[in-house]
């Protein structure tokens, strides 16, 4: 496909977002504010998955959606900025990932110095919209906390992964209330409501394997497998699917437990990077962002502390912002 050249078609912006679970991808007016005219989800990348490879899923993506852009516009679409945003970029993988962009996205009439990447980190601070200054607190299917000023991250707490950290994430919770129903079944910890509410959501009886029969004849093998199943090695996000659950039940004093660590690990988090309660704090991801238990309890401390806040479900607005400000160079 040949990207248009004439200068009376609408410029446009492109702005692709990388996660673990899934990715993103955006084809906007250069206007702030506009409506996207392309709004696709495609795959996302597991941990471990080389840059070149990260892009390359981007970047078919983003093919689909300049073809879309094309039929609505009955023309070619001319794209004068891209911003790419990707999980777990390290500071020393910005050079080189940008280098990756712009050589997938060589063919597509973009000035060379329009196409950046950064973190989804300061994509999902700047979509909180408070300014260059502040914490962004996130969990989704990861857990971290970062403080910025001028744009530039000058403080974290955790983003270590599932297996060192991510406390609070969506796979720690789902995880944790996995290992409280495996203690209640095998008699090492207490009796718990989370036990029926995880069965519910498998479809097994694990308190008494009678109604739907135990496959196995033994309720914690029935576990076992199903969690096994259901996340296999190298498929940990999988997990998150149980992180609402002691949210549901907040009275059963195992899941209290839960939310409640999880409720003071942010906390912390939060006093840790901005002791004097300065900055505006954003919260982003579906465990921070979504209400619940964990997120009106924190919002209620946070008022209390006279700490800004703002919310975000998606950095995507993020990534508009430095494309549309790339674009405005044009």
């Amino acid at each position: 496909m040949t990207p248009s050249t004439d200068p009376t078609t609408p410029a446009l912006v492109l702005v692709g977002i990388i996660g673990i679970t899934r990715s993103r991808l955006v084809i906007a007016p250069r206007e702030p504010g506009a409506e996207p005219l392309v709004d696709l989800e495609g795959q996302g990348a597991l941990p471990g998955t080389r840059m070149e490879q990260k892009l390359d899923l981007l970047a078919r993506t983003a093919r689909h959606a300049r073809d879309q852009a094309a039929e609505r516009l009955g023309a070619e679409p001319r794209i004068v900025a891209a911003t790419l945003a990707v999980h777990g970029l390290a500071r020393t993988e910005h050079e080189e990932a940008t280098v990756v962009a712009r050589t997938l996205l060589r063919d597509w009439g973009i000035p060379r110095e329009r196409i950046q990447v950064d973190d989804d980190l300061l994509t999902s601070f700047l979509a909180g919209g408070v300014g260059e200054d502040g914490i962004l607190l996130r969990a989704g299917t990861g857990a971290v906390g970062v403080r910025y000023a001028g744009r530039v991250p000058r403080e974290r707490r955790d983003g270590m992964g599932w297996l060192l950290g991510d406390i609070g994430s969506a796979v720690w919770i789902g995880r944790r209330t996995l290992q409280v129903v495996a203690a209640d079944l095998d008699g090492r910890g207490p009796r718990t409501l989370l036990t029926e509410r995880v069965g519910d959501a498998l479809g097994l009886d694990l308190r008494d394997g009678l109604l739907p029969p135990s496959p196995t004849g033994d309720v914690r093998d029935d576990l076992s497998r199903a969690v096994f199943a259901l996340a296999p090695p190298g498929r940990h996000a999988a997990l998150g699917r149980f992180a609402p659950l002691p949210g549901s039940v907040p009275e059963d004093p195992a899941a209290r437990r839960i939310l409640d660590q999880v409720m003071r690990c942010f906390a912390d988090t939060v006093r840790t990077l901005d002791p004097h309660a300065e900055l505006p704090v954003v919260l982003a991801g579906s465990v921070l962002a979504t209400p619940g238990p964990i997120h009106d309890e924190l919002v209620t401390g946070f008022d209390a502390e006279g700490r800004e806040h703002r919310e975000t479900r998606s950095c995507i607005e993020g990534a508009l912002l430095l494309a549309r400000e790339a674009a405005a160079e044009e």
